[in-house]
């Protein structure tokens, strides 16, 4: 039965899940049949494992059915049955907690009913939780854009005040909420510009059409509840598009500070990629001027965990930038925190080949290089950025041991996996060969071979701005230098 779909819908769930879903069958509102629900007592007894010996579908018919003959259809209809049943139980979970749609169906509902009296106490109650939120997101933008529309619609015979007014409140909503979207379609565009089709006729011909700055400069002075949401989704937009564009990142990061508490989590976490898109091409470009401030980003996500907004486990990419970091910052005890606190956060697939990871990279700043190799020898990555970063630290340790035979045939296959690489961009390419090239000169002046002039050779490396590894290359130069 592992094959069916219904497996894994059950193993998503809690174990609070687990026995709220069986109240929910059993109840006579949803018209549950009991054989359904009898299948389903037994079936769970497996759960969380569902070993595939356990769950056979003739064994659990037989268990219910004591000794009749296996149906094969009855048992295919009650499974069915189940992954509808649990498509409706998560339906109702997601609905009930989800304030979008719960609320202007709650007074949808009223309305069409002509109950007056209760439809204008839920009405007041929800539009003064959302005047007096602190906070502004999609969410609750969203959700007052649907309840002055209902509320519209029920006073829309009286023609009163009140009705004009909903009218105005449902529109300035939808005009900031789709200005959200607008920026983060537009953001998305311009960063896979080479990968979305032609073919949205529609979006390209409004975006070619829309006076976006003329209407945000009309609107900079504009003052409401959504003034500071307005002015983020304007210097979100402005440093997607100009990545050099250093003021509006400014009073991004200003009015981040003077509106605390403003910006929900899940805002917040979309305000930092969008900055840490910045401040990378930043520091590519000016070396890493903005080192401090992104490093500041990642911290934060960590320590308020952002990232579980998704409710996704920690990206590799994530993980793999905040280590880099680390590093650039000399931070070196934030890494063994970082293994210790976040390990439950790594993503399940990756997660000792990552806690290696640390352990590698924080053991050879600690100059534990036969740690750091061995832990480095164990990492199994499918990934080619990382598979890149652990050959040059494989490098690294094999040169600070003097297996010097190690390091050519290690610099040798970086060689040759940098050339069959389809998905390393261009840059880190060129920061990896560029490795590659002072990594061969400091081995001929280790060797005391010809053509190693170490003077000339961290003069260049000094100028050199596409290269990883820079700080550790020159420390070699220069103990070189002093033999």
């Amino acid at each position: 039965m592992n094959k069916s779909n219904l497996i894994p819908v059950l193993k998503s769930f809690s174990k609070d899940e687990i026995k709220e879903f069986e109240k929910f069958l059993n109840s006579p509102f949803f018209g549950c049949a009991k054989f359904v629900l009898k299948f389903y007592k037994v079936l769970i007894k497996y759960y969380p494992v569902f070993n595939e010996d356990d769950i056979k579908k003739e064994k659990i018919f037989g268990i219910v059915y004591k000794d009749k003959k296996y149906n094969d259809a009855l048992t295919r209809r009650i499974i069915s049955d189940l992954i509808r049943y649990s498509e409706e139980y998560m339906t109702y979970k997601n609905f009930k907690k989800n304030d979008i749609y719960r609320s202007s169906c709650s007074l949808n509902e009223l309305r069409i009913r002509n109950l007056g009296n209760l439809f204008r106490l839920r009405s007041e109650t929800l539009m003064k939780k959302i005047d007096n939120s602190e906070t502004v997101d999609p969410f609750l933008i969203l959700e007052s854009y649907f309840i002055n529309v209902e509320m519209c619609q029920h006073r829309r015979f009286i023609r009163d005040e009140m009705m004009h007014e909903s009218a105005r409140m449902a529109n300035e909503d939808f005009i900031v909420f789709f200005l959200k979207v607008f920026t983060v379609n537009s953001h998305r565009i311009f960063s896979f510009h080479n990968e979305i089709k032609s073919t949205a006729v529609l979006n390209n011909a409004f975006r070619e059409r829309f006076d976006y700055e003329g209407f945000m400069d009309d609107i900079e002075d504009y003052e409401s509840k959504y003034s500071p949401y307005l002015k983020m989704i304007r210097y979100c937009h402005n440093i997607n598009i100009d990545y050099e564009d250093r003021i509006s990142c400014s009073k991004l990061n200003s009015l981040i500070s003077n509106n605390p508490g403003y910006f929900t989590n899940f805002e917040l976490f979309e305000i930092y990629i969008n900055l840490v898109t910045f401040y990378n091409y930043q520091n590519i470009k000016y070396d890493n001027i903005y080192l401090n401030e992104i490093f500041t980003i990642y911290s934060d996500i960590l320590k308020k965990k952002l990232f579980h907004i998704t409710n996704n486990p920690l990206q590799l990419s994530f993980c793999r930038k905040y280590i880099s970091l680390c590093l650039l910052k000399g931070e070196t005890e934030s890494i063994k925190k970082f293994r210790e606190d976040y390990f439950a956060d790594f993503p399940e697939l990756y997660k000792q080949d990552l806690s290696d990871y640390c352990d590698s990279v924080y053991f050879f700043e600690k100059k534990s290089f036969e740690r750091s190799l061995t832990a480095a020898m164990k990492i199994n990555i499918e990934k080619e950025l990382f598979k890149k970063d652990i050959k040059i630290l494989k490098i690294k340790n094999f040169y600070e041991l003097d297996y010097l035979d190690s390091v050519y045939s290690e610099i040798d296959n970086l060689k040759h996996y940098l050339t069959d690489s389809e998905t390393i961009i261009p840059d880190n390419l060129k920061k990896s060969r560029n490795f590659i090239k002072y990594i061969s000169s400091v081995m001929r002046g280790k060797e005391n071979k010809s053509g190693a002039d170490l003077f000339v050779l961290k003069k260049e490396l000094k100028k050199e701005r596409l290269i990883i590894e820079k700080k550790w290359l020159l420390e070699k130069i220069d103990e070189l230098s002093k033999k």
